[in-house]
């Protein structure tokens, strides 16, 4: 496990074993928030790289308790 809390997209699809697009698929369906489960690595970009939190994803996901 990584010691990291905060992961790029590819590292959190990596770690979950899961696509982009499965990630992606899962963030419209609501259960990833945005500023809860991701945030923009550069919030002035409108088109910033995501950071996500392995933690708080892993709870949504019901991957650990």
């Amino acid at each position: 496990m990584t010691s990291t809390l905060w992961l790029t997209t590819d590292q959190l699809c990596t770690h979950l074993a899961i696509s982009r697009t499965t990630l992606f698929a899962i963030r419209r369906s609501g259960l990833l928030k945005d500023g809860r489960h991701l945030v923009a690595k550069n919030p002035l970009s409108s088109r910033s790289h995501l950071l996500w939190h392995l933690q708080r994803c892993e709870l949504a996901l019901g991957r650990i308790n």
